[in-house]
């Protein structure tokens, strides 16, 4: 018979590092300092179910049973939200006698119907998590004088799926009382004493993905649920928290490295994020945007050369190849800039292991909890329109990036392929800015724009590639110190650049003409000004 039932939302932080680390960290007096008495231990055991098909998976559940000691819990959780390693999920757990699962005793009637029909006996063991777990509670105040209480737990074990074991080594805090800036707060001054990672993945993640076999995915932005009468302080907030949940959640994937759009989409996200900076600029503390975007100017940097060479290889050289099928100099090509890709991918894992980016995260995600550019340092007249309608804002700051963009490319047929650059910046800029507003207004008035601004992103970005591919094969044939050239790799990167120039050539007329079909586009919005 299930015990009472409770129903909550978990708002937590993961720290991964060397259990070495780890241990160093759980004896610093940020969480261990001033208790009264020792953590309290305990050795857990977590069975984790699903259907054969995986369906509560695909709905964004994890049901799973508890050992602790006599007592078996039956937990669901729902809505795996993660941004900046924070996770805020609602959840629903009661006592249950054994570790055969009982769903219809779930009562919550969100969680109840995410879980859907589930027939008897249709739930079976996917993976189980073995931990030795020590907790502590953290109380104190926060940075601004705020009272907090935190629950520290210290992690170790194992997960086991499939056959396969997985070490497991965390600490989590799980706020208990105050405000979520405090988990933020504790983990940098814990990043003081020893560099930690943030661990983006729960730990059903994690055993889902030893149990499938299944390399980390990548994920497209999610869409974001503007509405135009709401304040623009709080769409600043939900744009922002969106652009850090897409680069986050694209970090597995990243580190992973077998799908190149890992990469892509946390780049995505960075970018997204220095053009949210650029367009809120005028609303934000100049001192403020500075400071984040030459972080975030610093990881793109350090992930561009892999996604460098995975555009060369997929977009530039693997169409020359199809068109001269058994060259054995493009052979010799693939194989070098194969080997670059890969030492690519090792300046990425090392980017996204630096203390340097865990530091960022966390600074910035304790900046978006308390919309900390509501300083001293904000204006009257700043202040003033973050108060403002979203519309009203909207239209401000689309009109003034088309402004900027058309004023990139005029006379776009003589510009030279640098001013071509800060056009396709430029669009880029204005395609972010559109696509966090487009909601706000009628789909069938905005669709001709957005068409005619991704024709010409489109155009200009095949310009870019190129210009990119020759300054990569410059790269790759210059004699360098401790690299031997291979036979046949300048032969090849000669046919690499004498096919695309021809091409770029051809394509000339084309990319005026996408030029002029943008600009002679009519925009959505409101104030649209000619």
């Amino acid at each position: 018979m299930a015990g009472e039932p409770s129903t909550g939302t978990e708002i937590e932080l993961k720290l991964t590092a060397e259990p070495a680390v780890l241990e160093r960290l759980w004896q610093a007096p940020q969480l261990s300092g001033g208790q009264e008495s020792a953590p309290k231990t305990k050795n857990l055991e977590n069975v984790y179910y699903d259907t054969a098909d995986l369906r509560l998976r695909k709905r964004g559940l994890a049901f799973r049973i508890r050992r602790d000691g006599e007592r078996f819990i039956q937990t669901v959780k729902s809505g795996d939200a993660e941004a900046a390693g924070l996770f805020s999920r609602s959840e629903w757990e009661g006592l249950v006698p054994s570790l055969e699962p009982q769903p219809d005793i779930v009562d919550d009637p969100n969680i109840r119907a995410a879980l859907g029909l589930i027939l008897p006996g249709e739930l079976r063991p996917v993976f189980t998590t073995r931990v030795h777990r020590e907790v502590q509670q953290v109380n104190g105040t926060d940075s601004l004088g705020r009272l907090k209480i935190i629950e520290a737990a210290f992690d170790r074990g194992q997960i086991e799926a499939a056959g396969t074991v997985q070490p497991l080594a965390e600490i989590e805090l799980e706020l208990v009382e105050g405000s979520p800036r405090a988990l933020f707060d504790l983990a940098l001054s814990l990043q003081d004493i020893a560099p930690t990672q943030l661990e983006t993945r729960s730990k059903s993640a994690r055993g889902y993905a030893l149990a499938t076999g299944r390399r980390p995915a990548w994920h497209r932005a999610k869409p974001l649920a503007l509405k135009p009468g709401m304040k623009a302080d709080d769409a600043l907030a939900a744009i922002f928290e969106s652009c850090l949940l897409h680069w986050t959640a694209n970090e597995a994937a990243a580190l992973d490295g077998s799908d190149p759009e890992g990469v892509h989409q946390l780049r995505v996200g960075l970018r997204r994020f220095r053009s949210a900076l650029s367009v809120f600029s005028e609303l934000l503390p100049p001192e403020h945007c500075s400071r984040l975007n030459e972080e975030a100017r610093w990881i793109l940097g350090a992930l561009g050369p892999a996604r460098d060479w995975d555009v060369f290889l997929a977009d530039l050289l693997a169409p020359l190849e199809l068109n001269r099928e058994g060259d054995k100099d493009l052979a010799v090509l693939r194989k070098a800039v194969t080997e670059r890709r890969a030492e690519a991918y090792v300046q990425v894992r090392h980017a996204l292991s630096d203390p340097r980016y865990t530091r960022f995260i966390l600074q910035l995600g304790g900046w978006l909890e308390d919309r900390a550019w509501h300083c001293a340092d904000l204006t009257p007249a700043q202040a003033v329109w973050l108060d403002q309608p979203l519309i009203t804002l909207a239209d401000k700051l689309l009109s003034k990036r088309h402004g900027k963009t058309l004023k990139l490319g005029r006379r776009f047929a003589k510009l030279s392929i640098e001013q071509r650059h800060r056009v396709r910046i430029g669009m880029k800029k204005l395609r972010y800015t559109t696509e966090f507003f487009r909601d706000l207004y009628p789909q069938k008035k905005a669709a001709p724009y957005i068409k005619a601004m991704r024709n010409l992103q489109e155009s200009l970005g095949h310009l870019n590639d190129v210009a990119v591919a020759e300054d990569l094969l410059a790269d790759l044939t210059r004699p360098q110190a401790g690299r031997r050239r291979p036979a046949g790799l300048e032969q090849a990167a000669g046919k690499v650049i004498g096919w695309y120039a021809h091409g770029v050539t051809q394509f000339e007329p084309e990319m005026r003409a996408t030029w002029k079909a943008f600009a002679r586009t009519k925009p959505f919005w409101h104030e649209a000004p000619r």
